[in-house]
């Protein structure tokens, strides 16, 4: 579901897929090549979501823009998703900031204010609290995340690769998502027959 709120509408880039049971509401920019998997929910209500270029958001995942309060006033926080980016399964990235070539790993979660910097790696389950900057190429692991190890060359380049790989699983999904439109089309509705 692709919704509208507020008078600002998602923009999504052609190349990018978003799975028809995916939500992306609001003020929320997609760039070319990304990915948007089943469930996943993508928010831009309080503050803008952007999404960089060849970067997935995997099934559950949810992304939000940051609310904080300070003396019963709410403050709001944009979300900054960059490219190359893997967002794992039922992550949670809210009001927060992850740089370009990072994973966020599955049941993760990386909350206001924080910075995951350049090429690093948040540990499945791990959680970055409010305000945490995370250094650039460090693996965090834990609750709360904390440094565990310098991410090596070699990992840093298969972040990219892996975060290229689903952009192509994404086109294929796109391909079939196509036929099937033109098929519908060509054929119309399907109807049910009365015995």
């Amino acid at each position: 579901m692709i919704e509208a709120f507020r008078g600002k509408k998602p923009r999504i880039h052609k190349t990018a897929f978003v799975h028809p049971s995916a939500v992306v509401i609001g003020d929320v920019v997609i760039g070319k090549h990304s990915s948007v998997w089943p469930g996943a929910v993508i928010r831009g209500d309080f503050a803008k979501v952007s999404i960089g270029s060849y970067t997935n958001i995997q099934d559950n995942a949810v992304i939000h823009s940051g609310d904080i309060y300070s003396d019963g006033k709410p403050e709001y926080f944009p979300t900054k998703i960059g490219s190359y980016v893997i967002i794992g399964h039922h992550a949670l990235v809210h009001g927060a900031i992850v740089e370009n070539q990072c994973i966020i790993g599955a049941s993760s979660l990386v909350f206001n204010r924080a910075r995951i910097r350049k090429g690093s790696m948040v540990g499945l389950g791990a959680a970055v609290l409010r305000d945490v900057e995370v250094p650039p190429r460090t693996v965090v692991v834990g609750i709360p995340a904390r440094p565990l190890r310098t991410i090596t060359d070699e990992e840093f380049k298969k972040i990219k690769a892996q975060a290229i790989n689903y952009a192509k699983l994404a086109e294929e999904y796109l391909k079939a998502e196509s036929r099937s439109s033109q098929a519908r089309h060509k054929w119309g509705k399907p109807r049910l027959r009365r015995k």
